[in-house]
């Protein structure tokens, strides 16, 4: 379970072997997470819409992007408008270390 922090409660660095968490900014999301080995996510679109920025920190991820494919490593970028559809699975036997950044921020639940 990714922990959910918000602008008064957040670690302002974030190291290589930190644990996933999510902050929650008044105009973005920065969500620093790790995908299991084999994991693999369909064809989706944000909604509500939302930029969707993603840096592979470590793994390999193969990610689609309107069609479009990359087999991504560590330093690769990956930019999503909002409403457009993407879909990603993590390739070989490593799990992917990534940050998401997402703009405008998504209600709290």
């Amino acid at each position: 379970m990714v922990k959910i922090r918000d602008k008064n409660d957040y670690r302002r660095f974030v190291r290589p072997d930190d644990e996933d968490e999510g902050v929650w900014l008044d105009y973005l999301e920065a969500h620093f997470v790790t995908h299991p080995a084999g994991q693999v996510k369909e064809v989706h679109v944000h909604d509500p819409p939302q930029d969707h920025v993603v840096v592979i920190r470590s793994g390999r991820m193969r990610w689609t992007v309107e069609g479009e494919s990359l087999d991504a490593g560590p330093g690769d970028v990956i930019v999503t408008p909002a409403g457009v559809s993407h879909s990603y699975s993590v390739l070989g036997d490593e799990d992917a270390r990534v940050v998401c950044v997402d703009s405008p921020v998504r209600p709290r639940e």
